[in-house]
């Protein structure tokens, strides 16, 4: 949260304007202070929406020319592999910034698909605003920056963990490597059959181990799905 006022007393704690109030969650806008935060809100230019359940947000393949900061609501997230044998979909509460790191580098298209799993408000910020905006504040480009180290270092940090020695162990770990958030409600759309051939392991192997998992209540077992009601209780 941009602005933590939960331990302020509330005859202390500050009134925040519509505006503000829009922005204050924001990631970016984390250790501005109260001063810069009323300046910065003052200044920047964006778009609200409001999306309807089921309304697609932004689309994998879609080029990345606009911050999208989900306000209100929540988002499924729809990711498929490059050769379409299986999806994943989870869900994500507001605040949520969508791949921040698609406005810059090689690639700039997002690699996932958005859909408002609720209404949704969402924020659209120009890149150019943007651009703007961390040359102005030297805090927000901080914060994007370490937005993006993040998940930079975590997606350097998987290749090094330990091995799999079993097909359970490769089945949590190949969920756990696939998703935007390492918590809460993930769907894997798969058959077994692909699932052993992603994991190297036989398929008679992968079909115990996931019943053994569906038996412990740790997942969901149906046909062609994989439903994980806590990824952080697998």
């Amino acid at each position: 949260m941009a602005i933590n006022v939960d331990n302020i007393p509330a005859i202390a704690r500050p009134v925040f304007t519509r505006r503000e109030a829009l922005l204050k969650d924001m990631p970016l806008f984390i250790g501005l202070s109260r001063k810069d935060f009323e300046e910065t809100v003052k200044q920047i230019h964006y778009n609200r929406k409001h999306y309807k359940k089921g309304a697609t947000i932004t689309s994998e393949g879609t080029p990345c020319e606009s911050l999208f900061f989900i306000s209100e609501g929540w988002v499924r997230i729809e990711t498929e592999s490059d050769n379409h044998a299986y999806r994943f979909e989870e869900t994500m509460q507001a605040p949520v910034i969508i791949e921040p790191d698609k406005l810059f580098g090689m690639t700039t298209s997002f690699h996932s698909t958005y859909i408002a799993h609720t209404t949704c408000e969402v924020l659209e910020i120009s890149k150019d605003e943007i651009m703007r905006l961390i040359e102005q504040f030297l805090i927000v480009r901080l914060n994007l920056l370490n937005i993006i180290c993040r998940k930079t270092q975590h997606l350097e940090h998987l290749p090094w963990t330990a091995c799999t020695d079993n097909a359970t162990s490769a089945i949590t770990a190949f969920i756990k490597s696939h998703v935007h958030y390492p918590a809460g409600k993930k769907v894997l759309y798969i058959k077994m059959v692909q699932l052993a051939k992603e994991l190297g392991y036989a398929r008679l192997e992968i079909s115990k181990a996931l019943n053994a998992l569906a038996d412990a209540e740790r997942i969901i077992l149906k046909r062609g799905i994989i439903e994980i009601p806590a990824l952080q209780l697998l």
